[in-house]
């Protein structure tokens, strides 16, 4: 009996430490974004995008709204990422009414510091229906004419989906 007692003791500090652990990942420290926001600024990166997609499955359409936030202290011109539709088997999608497959968001507004542009692309309709989303690229220049690219090893850190 004193065995089954101290069985039943011993999976409690388990169970506080798993509900601890379930409700910092419930409530994170400050605002998600912010902090995301700070962690991009001290590892260099320049750049916070938040793309919300909409889906029509009825329809076959996709639309994506985007947001490029500027992190740096300088300003950004000539902003652009390449995306792709995929289906359930990862194959790059064409829309309906194009000949290419690529999505392009471009900004060709200057955008300052600290300050959010927006893009919409799309409504576009394809034959099949899409299941994920590849970002290809992101690339911009800054005001010193400099074309950066972010490696595709970063660009889900700069990339926020809604």
């Amino acid at each position: 009996m004193d065995l089954e007692i101290k069985n039943g003791w011993s999976q409690i500090p388990l169970l506080v430490l798993f509900w601890v652990s379930y409700g910092f990942c419930l409530h994170p420290n400050g605002n998600y974004t912010e902090n995301r926001k700070t962690y991009l600024r001290e590892v260099g990166l320049p750049i916070l995008v938040t793309i919300r997609p909409r889906h029509k499955i009825q329809s076959k359409e996709l639309q994506l709204f985007i947001k490029t936030e500027n992190l740096t202290n300088t300003s950004i011109s000539k902003f652009q990422i390449l995306f792709f539709a995929l289906d359930d088997q990862k194959q790059i999608l064409i829309p309906e009414d194009k000949k290419t497959p690529e999505l392009i968001c471009s900004i060709e507004k200057q955008i300052l510091p600290n300050v959010i542009l927006k893009c919409h692309v799309g409504p576009f309709v394809y034959a099949n229906l899409w299941s994920s989303i590849h970002i290809q690229s992101i690339s911009f220049t800054t005001a010193d004419q400099v074309r950066h690219v972010i490696s595709e090893a970063d660009l889900d850190d700069v990339t926020v989906w809604l």
